[in-house]
């Protein structure tokens, strides 16, 4: 499984792991490098577009609305993600506006079912 998406491969079973565990008297510790294979997190703004922009080449025709949406300014990439359920929104603590969690719903039911033409 050699450059499937973009993964990286998994290196040899065994043997010392550069950088793990404390170093010795005098050692200085190398630097870590990141070989991650998500280096984003799921709610950051660039994760959400670059999910958005491929499942929209795949043929999500509501990945390409939402996109299309936030390139407009017309919601954020916030909103996309979690009506895409790519994470899930935080729980209410009472302390907000319930009116936003409307406004917002009124937005994406806009998105999704546009007034026809008169």
């Amino acid at each position: 499984m050699v450059d499937i998406f973009g993964v990286t491969p998994i290196g040899p079973h065994g043997g010392k792991r550069p950088g793990a565990g404390r170093p010795r008297k005098g050692e200085v510790r190398p630097q870590r490098t990141s070989h991650v294979l998500k280096s984003w997190g799921s709610s950051s703004f660039a994760y959400i577009v670059a999910r958005l922009a491929r499942d929209a080449q795949f043929g999500c025709k509501e990945a390409a609305i939402l996109l299309e949406a936030i390139h407009n300014n017309l919601i954020s990439a916030h909103t996309a993600g979690a009506e895409m359920n790519y994470f899930q929104r935080r729980g209410v603590n009472g302390r907000g506006s319930e009116n936003m969690a409307k406004a917002r719903d009124w937005r994406l039911h806009r998105l999704f079912n546009p007034r026809p033409d008169k």
